[in-house]
Formats: C-alpha cells, structure tokens, sequence
C-alpha cells in the first residue's frame, strides 16, 4: 500500500549527488509507513468502513474508525506512551516481521521523519470514534514559487548533466557520445544536446574525426 501511494500518486523531485540519481517526495516515505501501519493495527473493523487515504499536492491524509482509550487526550497520544494497540494481534505481527520495530514509538518515529526530512509536524484529529493526521509537503502553491521552484529543479538538472558529462570528458577524453550517455545513465539524445549547447558556450570542442579523435574542455 505504502509503495503504491509513492509511485502511483506522488511525485518526486529529481536531483544528483555526483552520478547518483536521488529522488524526493513531498511527504517522508518513513512516516506515512508508519501511520499506515499505525492504522491498521489500530483500526475498529467493525465499523466495515475501509481506512481512507487522501492525497494532494501539498497534503496527504490518513484516516481510520478506531476506539481511543476514554482516559487518553491528544496531549497523551502525542506525547511519550505506553502501547495499546486495539489489535494487538495484528501489532505482534507487524513487530515480529519487523515492522513495528519498539512499541508505543509510532508518532514519535512519525515526528521525528518529519523533522529529519524537514516537513511542518503531523496535525492529528480525534473524534469519539476515528481518528486523522494530516501530512503537509513543502510544497508552495504560489504561482511565483511554483515558477521558482521549477526554474531551480532545471537549473538543477541542467548543472548535473553538464557537470557529468565534463566529469566522464575528464577522465575518458576518446569517448563518443554515445558512450558518455551510456556511462551517466542519460538518453543519447539528451546527451548529444547537451553536449552541442556546451561546444556553442565554449566549454568543450571536437579536436580529431569522429571516429578517433577527442573531446577536449577548454
């Protein structure tokens, strides 16, 4: 359920750290894991009513029937507490194929992959008889920020192409284009424009045929 949300209803920013391709979700993968799990461990499945996921650009919910401790608040939830899993089979299940990995941590872990990943905090809401947490992205909806936001991730991609595609020249000077391609994991065709742009710039040129000749960065 977890990987479907990702690479069904997400998606990631793309970014390189060297010739690693690194993808980042709106959302932290660990804590939208772990209030999954949270809510079917917790669920009251006699309601017949299915846990609810609802995801947007900038949000994503999570909601579920349940029956909350009487003496609990929201204070207590989310603060440090001991485990009590309405279900506590399907809990013992999750902890012993690993994933529940220490009892009573659930929120804590979701607040702490929020914070790590640099996303506001969950927002909780308890009623009688379900509960819902509300993830926020860091995504903005401006129109100016969603226009410097795609700038940037172009200039972003732009920089690392050029910049690994230098790196290959570098070291492996006699390489087609072709090659390169092969080697940084891009389409031929992407690299050839590149490539053409940065011979028109004056970064590289063609010194020699085709067949053997070499690029060199100038």
């Amino acid at each position: 359920m977890v990987d479907l949300i990702f690479t069904k209803y997400l998606k990631a920013d793309i970014s390189y750290r060297g010739v690693t391709r690194v993808e980042t979700y709106p959302f932290p993968k660990d804590a939208i894991r772990e209030a999954v799990f949270n809510a079917i461990a917790h669920k009251f499945y006699g309601a017949l009513i299915p846990i609810q996921i609802s995801v947007y650009a900038d949000r994503l919910y999570i909601a579920n029937d349940c029956i909350f401790p009487e003496d609990w608040t929201l204070d207590d939830l989310m603060g440090k507490h001991r485990s009590r899993p309405y279900n506590p089979l399907i809990a013992n299940t999750f902890f012993r194929v690993g994933f529940i990995e220490a009892w009573g941590r659930g929120i804590e872990k979701i607040k702490e992959s929020c914070k790590e990943a640099g996303n506001p905090m969950p927002e909780y809401t308890i009623k009688r008889e379900d509960i819902m947490v509300m993830f926020k992205s860091l995504v903005s909806h401006t129109d100016q920020g969603t226009n410097q936001a795609t700038d940037q991730t172009n200039q972003n991609a732009d920089n690392s192409v050029t910049a690994r595609i230098l790196k290959v020249i570098e070291t492996e000077p006699m390489l087609s284009q072709k090659k390169i391609a092969d080697i940084i994991g891009e389409k031929y065709s992407t690299v050839k424009y590149y490539m053409e742009s940065m011979k028109k710039s004056g970064v590289i040129k063609r010194e020699g045929s085709s067949q053997k000749g070499k690029w060199i960065i100038l």
